[in-house]
Order: C-alpha cells, then structure tokens, then sequence
C-alpha cells in the first residue's frame, strides 16, 4: 500500500514531467496558461483534489508535444472538432505521463477524464476546469493571440470562449475585464453584444 510520502512524491515528479513537457511548447504562453489555469481553478474552487489540479496544470498538454504528436488546427475545419481532437490527445498524453510516475491507476484515470473532457463540461470538477481554463485564456493567451491570428479568428476565439463559462464564470471574467483596459478594450464590443443572447450559457 502506498504511504503519504511515497505518493506525494509520484504527484511532485508528475507536475514536474508536465511542467517541462510544457515548458518545450512553440506556443509562447503555454507555461503560464497551464499555471494560470491552476490558479484560478483554486481560487474558483478551493477545495479542488490532485486529479482536478494534475488536470488543470496538463489539459494542454498535447500542444507542447512535435509535430506528428501535436494537433494541426488547419487539419479542422470545425472548430469544436479540433478541440476535441485536442482534448482527446492530451487525455492520452497525460495518462502516458502519469503512469510512467508510477501514481495509481484511479487517480490516472480521473485526470485523464477531466483531460478528455475540458473542452466540453458536462460534470460540476470538469465545469470548473472548463471555467479556469477559458478565464486564464482571456487574462493571459488573448494578447499574443491577437498577434498571431487574423482578425476573425480572434473574433470568433473570444465568442467561442465566452460561450462556454459558466455565469459564475462570466461574472469572473467581468470583473477581469474592469481591472484590466486592455481586457476591456478587447471585449467590450462582444460583450455588449452577447448581452441577453444564447450564446451564455444558462448553468
């Protein structure tokens, strides 16, 4: 049976292996987007587990791995199904990782679920990282992403991003945006216009 200290061990090499995997990412911001999300994830729910933390550090993961390993996004024409694409190989990814740390297999398999699913939600841990990973998206990958993508793409980014937060949520996600200009500035338009329209989610 493993002791306290033999799996906190396994977790410390575990968020150590997704750290410099990410860290070996193309995209500039994975680092802190990965650390980002964990963050918020802890300030949404406090009392979050290793399997929603362990998630929350690697949901991306798959987007550090070469080219080969990596999803294309231009492979896609739908963007919903590149994301899951994406989900589904960072599930895969990360279950590979953590079983080469040797943590046990239920604890592998719960963060390999939420992976596979935080693109989507459909469950109260899954939701929150859903929310975590979309906020942290606004607070730190919007800049550079509206360097990098045309202007319709960070259009429709940001609506798509705004479509899945929960109201909590999007409240959050307010209050960002009024101790941040440039957050503002960005989204004030699409917020204004999303204002009462289905594209909020009413959980």
């Amino acid at each position: 049976m493993a002791t306290k200290d033999w799996l906190k061990k396994r977790i410390e090499e575990a968020e150590a292996r997704i750290r410099t995997a990410i860290a070996r990412s193309m995209v500039p911001e994975d680092p802190l987007h990965a650390e980002d999300t964990l963050l918020i994830l802890q300030e949404l729910w406090p009392g979050a587990d290793t399997a929603l933390k362990l998630a929350a550090l690697g949901h991306d993961i798959e987007r550090a791995m070469p080219w080969g390993i990596r999803i294309n996004r231009d492979h896609f024409k739908d963007y919903d199904q590149f994301k899951k694409a994406h989900a589904e190989n960072s599930s895969r990814i990360i279950r590979g990782i953590l079983t080469k740390c040797h943590l046990p297999a239920p604890l592998v398999e719960e963060v390999a679920r939420l992976v596979l699913h935080h693109e989507t939600g459909g469950f109260k841990e899954v939701d929150i990282l859903k929310d975590a990973d979309s906020l942290s998206f606004f607070r730190v990958n919007l800049p550079l992403f509206c360097q990098r993508e045309p202007e319709h793409r960070v259009r429709d980014r940001i609506r798509w991003g705004i479509s899945r937060l929960s109201k909590d949520g999007m409240a959050y996600l307010r209050e960002m945006a009024e101790r941040d200009d440039y957050l503002k500035d960005v989204l004030k338009d699409v917020l204004k216009a999303i204002e009462g329209c289905n594209l909020l989610h009413p959980s």
